[in-house]
C-alpha cells in the first residue's frame, strides 16, 4: 500500500531588520543560519520569513543599500517572504525594481493592490503536500510609511484577505495546508478561518510561543533573537494535518548553534570593511546621554526636533518656527561623549528627508492634540518638539480636548497666524496619523536628508533641552481669589535621565511649592513626574490670569486660568443699633403695660369724665 503521509518543516523569522553582525543585541546571520540548518536536517525543509527583511537597518546595512541582507537571505536559502512595511521604507517603486531584483525569494504581498514585482501566494510541492503561502502586509501602511511613496497603492485587511483566499485555494483544491505569513502583530488565532493550518506573524516584534490553538499561530520576535520551527505531517488519503512539533529558540539557542557559514561571513566581513571607515568618523560629541522613548517625551525625540528646524531653516529659504518628530523614527539613543557617523546613523537609519509645510496656528493646536490617541494599547504617540515650543494640556480632559495653552518663543500661539513647520516628509505628510500636519501647504521639495540635521547638530554642539517642553495641568476646582487651591501637576519627568526635583507655581503675587514625585506605579508614561501644589489665590485676582509652572531642571510654562472673584462681604448691622434694639426688647413691653394699667385707673376714678368723651366717639 503507497505511503500518503507527508512530512515537513517550516522554518520562520520575522523583523531581521539587516541584523546579521553578531552583536549583544541579535546573534547574528552565522549562527541564524546553523540554526536552521540545522532544522532541517534529514527533512523536507521550507525557510520564510513574515517581513521586514531589511529597512530601519544597522549602519552598514542601510549604508549599503541593505545588498548585504538580501545576499546573505539567499544564502540561507530563504525561500518565500511576506512583504514588510519597512520593506517599502524608500518606496514602492524602489521595492519593486532594486530589492525583488537582488532578492531570489519571493515576496508575498495578497492585501496590497497592487506592489509591483510581487505575488499573493505561491504553492509548494513539500514531501507530495501542496502547500499554499499567502502573504500580507499590516493595512496601516500610511501611517507607517511615507504615503506619497505608495500612492495608488490599496491596503486591505490582511486578516480577511487571508481566510478568503485560503479558502478559494482549498476548495479549488489548489492547497492541502495553509500557512499564512502576516506582517501584523496582535492578531489572534479566533480571527482565521478553519482553511488557515499555520500563521506567522510579525511587525509588532513580539515573541509568541505555540499554544495548542488552532491553527497553530507563532511569532519570531525580531533581529533573528528566534527562530520558529514546525515539524507537520499531513494525510493525503484523509486530509488530515498533524503538528507533530513546534518550537520557538531563543537567542541563547542560537548562538549555541556555531558551525562554520564561511560565506555568509565573507559578506558581512565585505560589508563591515565598505562601512567601517566612514562610520567610525566622529562628527560631535554630547553633553549628556540623550533617552529616546516611544510613549512618552524624551531628551533625544525632542533634540531631533530642534535639529530639524535649525536644518530647514539653514538648508532652504524659509526660517522655520516649529520643529517636531516621531518618536517612531528615533531608533538608538546617545550616549554622553563622542558620536561617531555610525551611532549617529543607528538613530535616524531610514534616509527620510527633512522638509517643512506652513500651517495655521490652530491646526498646530490640532497636531498636538493628535498625540492623544483611544487606544487602550498605546494611548500616547509623543512628538518630539523644538526648543523654542511649551505647551500645557489637562490629563482629565477628554482626547481632543486636552491642550490647554501653546508658547512658541514666549508668545501665545496665534490660531490663524500661519507657522513654518519643519519635520520629516513621513510625519508631515500624515505619518503615524498625524493628519492635522496635511491641512496646510504641500510639503517642500528640499532633498535634505534627516540624518544630515543630527549630524548638523552634533557638530555644531547643540544644546541638549533638560526642560519638558510639556506639562499636565489639572485644576480639581474653579480658583476663587483669597481663597486655597489645588494645583494637580504631572508630566515634569522624562522617565530617564532626571534633573527636575521641585516645581513652583506663581498665580500673581502668590507662589507655592512641591516636590516631585518620580513614582511611575500605575501611570500613563507621558504623565511621569508628579506633585500636588496648594496655593493661595490672591484676594486682588479675578478673570484670566496666567498660571505659571516651573522647575528647576528649567522647564517654564503658563496656562490661562479663570479666577473668580472673593464673594462680596455681608452688610453688617452697626453695633450701637444692635444694642439699641437689645434694650428695647425690655423696655417697650414694659412701658406697655404701664401706659394700659394708667388707663383703667383713670377710668375707675373719673367714670363720667371718661364717658363724656369717649362717648360720641363710640357712637359714630
Amino acid at each position: 500500500m503507497a505511503d500518503t503521509t507527508s512530512e515537513f518543516t517550516i522554518s520562520n523569522i520575522t523583523d531581521f531588520h539587516g541584523y546579521w553582525e553578531q552583536t549583544k543585541n541579535a546573534p547574528g546571520a552565522a549562527h541564524l543560519k546553523c540554526a536552521v540548518d540545522r532544522a532541517a536536517e534529514g527533512k523536507t525543509h521550507i525557510f520564510t520569513s513574515a517581513g521586514d527583511n531589511i529597512g530601519a537597518s544597522p549602519f552598514a546595512s542601510k549604508l549599503l543599500d541593505d545588498v548585504p541582507t538580501l545576499e546573505i537571505l539567499n544564502l540561507m536559502n530563504l525561500q518565500v517572504s511576506a512583504l514588510g512595511n519597512h520593506e517599502l521604507d524608500d518606496g514602492a517603486d524602489e521595492f519593486s525594481t532594486r530589492v525583488t531584483a537582488t532578492a531570489k525569494f519571493d515576496y508575498l504581498a495578497a492585501n496590497a493592490k497592487t506592489v509591483e514585482n510581487t505575488k499573493d501566494y505561491v504553492v509548494k510541492n513539500l514531501d507530495g503536500a501542496k502547500v499554499a503561502f499567502i502573504g500580507t502586509v499590516t493595512d496601516d501602511m500610511p501611517n507607517l510609511v511615507n504615503p506619497k511613496s505608495i500612492a495608488g497603492i490599496t491596503w486591505n485587511d490582511p486578516v480577511a484577505t487571508t481566510n478568503e483566499l485560503a479558502t478559494r485555494l482549498k476548495n479549488d483544491g489548489e492547497a492541502d495546508v495553509v500557512v499564512a505569513l502576516v506582517h501584523e502583530g496582535g492578531i489572534k488565532t479566533d480571527q482565521f478561518s478553519d482553511a488557515v493550518d499555520v500563521a506567522f506573524l510579525g511587525h509588532s516584534h513580539q515573541v509568541i510561543a505555540p499554544t495548542g490553538a488552532t491553527p497553530l499561530l507563532m511569532q519570531a520576535g525580531y533581529y533573528g533573537n528566534n527562530l520558529a520551527n514546525v515539524d507537520l505531517s499531513f494525510d493525503r488519503a484523509s486530509k488530515t494535518l498533524t503538528v507533530k512539533k513546534a518550537e520557538l529558540l531563543d537567542a541563547d539557542a542560537i548562538r549555541a548553534c556555531e558551525t562554520p557559514q564561511p560565506e555568509i561571513n565573507k559578506v558581512i566581513e565585505d560589508a563591515l570593511a565598505k562601512a567601517g571607515s566612514e562610520g567610525k568618523k566622529v562628527v560631535g560629541r554630547a553633553a549628556a546621554h540623550m533617552y529616546k522613548a516611544g510613549d512618552r517625551e524624551s531628551q533625544l525625540n525632542n533634540y531631533i526636533a530642534e535639529a530639524t528646524r535649525q536644518g530647514v531653516s539653514n538648508n532652504s529659504s524659509v526660517t522655520a518656527d516649529i520643529g517636531v518628530m516621531n518618536a517612531g523614527g528615533v531608533r538608538a539613543e546617545i550616549e554622553a561623549g563622542d558620536v561617531t557617523y555610525e551611532q549617529a546613523f543607528s538613530v535616524q537609519p531610514f534616509g527620510g528627508e527633512n522638509t517643512y509645510v506652513e500651517l495655521k496656528g490652530s491646526d498646530v493646536v490640532a497636531a498636538l492634540e493628535e498625540q492623544w490617541r483611544d487606544d487602550p494599547d498605546r494611548p500616547m504617540f509623543p512628538l518630539g518638539i523644538s526648543d523654542n515650543v511649551s505647551y500645557t494640556y489637562d490629563p482629565a480632559a477628554p482626547v481632543g480636548s486636552k491642550i490647554t495653552s501653546v508658547t512658541i518663543d514666549g508668545a501665545p500661539i496665534d490660531p490663524e497666524k500661519t507657522y513654518v513647520v519643519a519635520g520629516s516628509t513621513f510625519l508631515l505628510a500624515g505619518g503615524d496619523n498625524f493628519k492635522a500636519f496635511t491641512r496646510g501647504t504641500a510639503p517642500a521639495s528640499l532633498g535634505y536628508v534627516d540624518l544630515n540635521a543630527l549630524v548638523e547638530a552634533l557638530d555644531a554642539g547643540q544644546k541638549q533641552r533638560t526642560s519638558q517642553s510639556n506639562v499636565g495641568v489639572h485644576l480639581p476646582a474653579p480658583l476663587t481669589a483669597g481663597e486655597e487651591a489645588t494645583i494637580e501637576l504631572s508630566s515634569l519627568l522624562y522617565g530617564q535621565g532626571e534633573s527636575a526635583t521641585n516645581v513652583t507655581a506663581t498665580l500673581g503675587s502668590a507662589t507655592a511649592d512641591a516636590t516631585i514625585s518620580p513614582d511611575t506605579a500605575g501611570m500613563t508614561a507621558n504623565e511621569y513626574g508628579t506633585a500636588t501644589v496648594k496655593l493661595t489665590v490672591p484676594a486682588d485676582l479675578s478673570g484670566t490670569q496666567q498660571l505659571r509652572i516651573t522647575t528647576d531642571a528649567g522647564t517654564d510654562v503658563t496656562v490661562p486660568v479663570d479666577v473668580a472673584p472673593a464673594p462680596a462681604p455681608e452688610t453688617a448691622t452697626p453695633s450701637f443699633v444692635a444694642d439699641l434694639v437689645g434694650k428695647l426688647g425690655w423696655i417697650l413691653p414694659l412701658g406697655l403695660a404701664a401706659l394700659v394699667g394708667m388707663a383703667s385707673l383713670i377710668a375707675l376714678l373719673f367714670p363720667f369724665e371718661v364717658d363724656r368723651v369717649l362717648g360720641p366717639i363710640a357712637t359714630r
